[in-house]
Protein backbone atom coordinates (compact mmCIF):
# COMPACT_ATOMS: atom_id res chain seq x y z
CA UNK A 1 0.00 0.00 0.00
CA UNK A 2 2.76 2.49 0.58
CA UNK A 3 4.25 2.05 -2.83
CA UNK A 4 0.74 2.77 -4.41
CA UNK A 5 0.38 6.01 -1.95
CA UNK A 6 4.01 7.23 -3.28
CA UNK A 7 3.42 6.28 -6.27
CA UNK A 8 -0.19 8.50 -6.31
CA UNK A 9 2.53 11.57 -4.58
CA UNK A 10 4.60 11.30 -7.57
CA UNK A 11 1.88 11.62 -10.16
CA UNK A 12 0.57 14.67 -8.35
CA UNK A 13 3.88 16.04 -8.35
CA UNK A 14 4.58 15.64 -12.21
CA UNK A 15 0.83 17.08 -12.48
CA UNK A 16 2.19 19.95 -10.38
CA UNK A 17 5.24 20.61 -12.48
CA UNK A 18 3.48 19.80 -15.81
CA UNK A 19 1.06 22.55 -14.89
CA UNK A 20 3.97 24.95 -14.22
CA UNK A 21 2.53 26.84 -10.75
CA UNK A 22 0.98 24.21 -9.21
CA UNK A 23 -2.13 25.68 -9.23
CA UNK A 24 -5.09 26.05 -11.59
CA UNK A 25 -7.84 28.55 -11.94
CA UNK A 26 -11.37 27.63 -12.76
CA UNK A 27 -10.91 30.49 -15.71
CA UNK A 28 -7.75 29.87 -16.84
CA UNK A 29 -7.21 28.31 -20.24
CA UNK A 30 -6.03 24.64 -20.47
CA UNK A 31 -2.28 24.88 -20.95
CA UNK A 32 -1.25 22.05 -23.91
CA UNK A 33 1.77 19.39 -23.56
CA UNK A 34 3.58 19.21 -26.66
CA UNK A 35 6.06 16.50 -28.01
CA UNK A 36 7.86 16.54 -30.79
CA UNK A 37 9.66 12.74 -31.93
CA UNK A 38 11.13 11.55 -34.21
CA UNK A 39 11.65 7.95 -35.14
CA UNK A 40 14.22 5.63 -36.71
CA UNK A 41 11.76 5.06 -39.85
CA UNK A 42 12.38 8.90 -40.08
CA UNK A 43 8.93 9.17 -39.32
CA UNK A 44 8.15 12.61 -37.07
CA UNK A 45 5.19 13.63 -34.86
CA UNK A 46 4.44 17.18 -33.07
CA UNK A 47 1.91 17.53 -31.51
CA UNK A 48 -0.04 18.90 -28.66
CA UNK A 49 -1.09 15.26 -26.74
CA UNK A 50 -2.93 16.49 -23.62
CA UNK A 51 -4.97 20.05 -22.95
CA UNK A 52 -4.99 20.09 -19.05
CA UNK A 53 -5.70 16.61 -17.70
CA UNK A 54 -7.43 15.50 -20.85
CA UNK A 55 -5.78 13.35 -23.49
CA UNK A 56 -6.24 13.73 -27.43
CA UNK A 57 -6.91 10.35 -28.18
CA UNK A 58 -5.84 11.08 -31.73
CA UNK A 59 -2.64 12.31 -30.73
CA UNK A 60 -2.03 9.00 -28.62
CA UNK A 61 -2.72 6.85 -31.25
CA UNK A 62 -0.17 8.73 -33.36
CA UNK A 63 2.58 8.56 -30.98
CA UNK A 64 1.99 5.19 -30.30
CA UNK A 65 2.14 4.15 -33.66
CA UNK A 66 5.37 6.43 -33.74
CA UNK A 67 6.98 4.40 -30.76
CA UNK A 68 5.89 0.85 -32.22
CA UNK A 69 8.55 -2.32 -32.39
CA UNK A 70 9.80 -1.11 -35.72
CA UNK A 71 11.51 -4.54 -36.56
CA UNK A 72 8.32 -6.25 -36.75
CA UNK A 73 5.80 -2.91 -37.52
CA UNK A 74 4.07 -3.73 -33.69
CA UNK A 75 2.67 -0.70 -31.81
CA UNK A 76 2.43 -1.45 -27.98
CA UNK A 77 0.78 0.25 -25.31
CA UNK A 78 1.99 3.71 -24.48
CA UNK A 79 1.58 5.28 -20.88
CA UNK A 80 0.58 9.09 -21.16
CA UNK A 81 2.74 9.31 -18.14
CA UNK A 82 6.15 8.49 -20.41
CA UNK A 83 4.84 11.25 -22.82
CA UNK A 84 4.78 13.27 -19.95
CA UNK A 85 7.97 12.68 -18.52
CA UNK A 86 9.15 13.24 -22.57
CA UNK A 87 7.62 16.57 -22.64
CA UNK A 88 8.88 18.00 -19.81
CA UNK A 89 12.48 17.08 -20.95
CA UNK A 90 11.84 18.71 -24.32
CA UNK A 91 10.30 21.45 -22.65
CA UNK A 92 13.11 22.33 -20.28
CA UNK A 93 15.53 21.97 -23.49
CA UNK A 94 13.37 24.57 -25.77
CA UNK A 95 11.52 21.99 -27.93
CA UNK A 96 14.30 23.74 -30.20
CA UNK A 97 14.55 19.82 -32.13
CA UNK A 98 12.87 16.75 -32.15
CA UNK A 99 13.58 13.85 -29.70
CA UNK A 100 15.02 11.22 -32.07
CA UNK A 101 13.81 7.98 -30.50
CA UNK A 102 15.92 5.01 -30.45
CA UNK A 103 13.82 2.22 -29.14
CA UNK A 104 10.37 2.80 -27.64
CA UNK A 105 8.08 -0.67 -27.20
CA UNK A 106 9.86 -3.89 -27.90
CA UNK A 107 8.00 -6.89 -28.50
CA UNK A 108 9.68 -9.95 -26.43
CA UNK A 109 10.77 -11.60 -29.29
CA UNK A 110 12.65 -8.17 -30.44
CA UNK A 111 13.96 -7.69 -27.18
CA UNK A 112 15.49 -11.30 -26.89
CA UNK A 113 17.03 -10.72 -29.50
CA UNK A 114 19.10 -7.66 -29.12
CA UNK A 115 22.49 -8.39 -27.06
CA UNK A 116 22.66 -5.87 -24.09
CA UNK A 117 18.64 -5.84 -23.29
CA UNK A 118 17.21 -6.60 -19.99
CA UNK A 119 15.25 -10.00 -20.42
CA UNK A 120 12.68 -7.82 -18.10
CA UNK A 121 13.18 -4.68 -19.85
CA UNK A 122 10.59 -1.95 -19.38
CA UNK A 123 10.58 -1.67 -23.11
CA UNK A 124 8.44 -4.33 -23.22
CA UNK A 125 5.59 -2.82 -21.22
CA UNK A 126 5.98 0.39 -23.26
CA UNK A 127 6.83 2.08 -20.46
CA UNK A 128 10.83 3.09 -21.72
CA UNK A 129 12.36 4.89 -24.34
CA UNK A 130 15.96 5.28 -25.55
CA UNK A 131 16.09 9.06 -26.77
CA UNK A 132 18.43 11.12 -28.62
CA UNK A 133 18.24 14.92 -28.39
CA UNK A 134 20.04 16.10 -31.70
CA UNK A 135 22.56 19.01 -31.13
CA UNK A 136 22.63 18.65 -27.20
CA UNK A 137 25.28 15.92 -25.53
CA UNK A 138 23.43 13.01 -23.89
CA UNK A 139 25.55 13.91 -20.58
CA UNK A 140 22.76 17.17 -20.20
CA UNK A 141 20.08 14.98 -21.47
CA UNK A 142 21.10 12.04 -19.26
CA UNK A 143 21.24 14.77 -15.94
CA UNK A 144 18.39 17.02 -16.72
CA UNK A 145 16.42 13.18 -16.22
CA UNK A 146 18.40 12.47 -13.64
CA UNK A 147 16.87 15.82 -12.03
CA UNK A 148 13.35 14.84 -12.89
CA UNK A 149 13.76 11.25 -11.50
CA UNK A 150 15.07 12.66 -8.32
CA UNK A 151 12.72 15.47 -7.72
CA UNK A 152 9.19 12.87 -8.78
CA UNK A 153 11.56 10.28 -6.99
CA UNK A 154 10.30 7.56 -9.61
CA UNK A 155 12.00 7.06 -13.27
CA UNK A 156 14.66 4.88 -14.27
CA UNK A 157 17.61 6.56 -16.55
CA UNK A 158 20.48 5.10 -18.14
CA UNK A 159 23.06 6.67 -19.72
CA UNK A 160 24.68 4.56 -22.64
CA UNK A 161 26.69 6.99 -24.03
CA UNK A 162 25.09 7.27 -27.36
CA UNK A 163 21.82 7.78 -25.95
CA UNK A 164 19.96 8.20 -22.90
CA UNK A 165 17.18 5.53 -21.50
CA UNK A 166 14.44 6.97 -19.77
CA UNK A 167 11.76 4.70 -18.27
CA UNK A 168 8.28 5.69 -15.64
CA UNK A 169 9.39 2.28 -13.42
CA UNK A 170 11.19 2.73 -10.03
CA UNK A 171 13.69 5.27 -9.41
CA UNK A 172 17.05 3.95 -10.86
CA UNK A 173 20.36 5.11 -12.63
CA UNK A 174 23.22 3.45 -14.54
CA UNK A 175 25.59 3.62 -17.19
CA UNK A 176 27.10 1.55 -19.92
CA UNK A 177 29.48 2.11 -22.83
CA UNK A 178 28.62 -0.38 -25.92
Amino acid sequence: MARLVGRRAALAAVGAALAGTGTARADAPSRERWLWVQNGAGEEVAVAYRAGQDYNLAALARLQHLFRDLRVQTPGPIPPLLLDMLSLLQERFGYMRPIRLISGYRTPQTNAMLPHAAPNSLHMRGWAADIIVPGLSQADVCTQAMTFSNMFGFMGVGWYGSFTHIDIGPKASWARQL
